[in-house]
């Protein structure tokens, strides 16, 4: 049985790390059909001057043009926090099956403080996902709790 929570704190690692590199706290790990960890994506909005530089985009540019759709759909992308609508939609094309996620977006704009209307698209990854036309697994938010109190010591904020 896959241990979910174990590849979560993964990413939150990575999401520290992209943190600590100047950029916003959002990271993901790749697992393949047999549980190892595929491949890593920090978020780089900041370092790399680009808005859509999102963690999720950023593993997904990494996956070979060669790695096979059926493969991907035995693989699962494991994110600190819920994905955007941009990058669900990034996830669905390159064919990964199930998404997991640890921290939900009301709770993550609720630390960061993200109200003002220009910066959100509200869409859940789950309902996003669930307009497509391939079934996929959504899992999330898991251990919130857990994102919460990381990224409350991040920030130095509590909610």
């Amino acid at each position: 049985m896959t241990d979910h929570g174990y590849f979560l704190k993964k990413a939150l690692e990575v999401a520290k790390r992209s943190l600590d590199k100047g950029n916003l706290p959002f990271g993901c790990i790749m697992t393949g059909p047999d549980d190892i960890i595929l491949l890593e994506g920090e978020n780089t909005v900041i370092t790399d001057q680009n808005r859509i530089a999102h963690c999720e985009i950023n593993l997904i540019r990494q996956l070979s043009s060669e790695v096979d759709l059926h493969f991907l759909e035995h693989c699962t992308l494991y994110a600190s926090t819920e994905p955007c609508a941009m990058c669900a939609g990034a996830i669905f094309w390159s064919g990964i099956g199930t998404v997991v996620y640890a921290l939900g977006k009301d709770a993550y704009h609720h630390i960061a403080g993200t109200c003002d209307p220009a910066h959100r698209l509200d869409m859940p990854v789950r309902r996003l996902l669930e307009q497509g036309g391939r079934s996929m697994t959504v899992l999330g938010p898991l251990l919130e709790e857990e994102a919460i109190a990381c990224y409350e010591k991040w920030t130095g904020e509590k909610r």
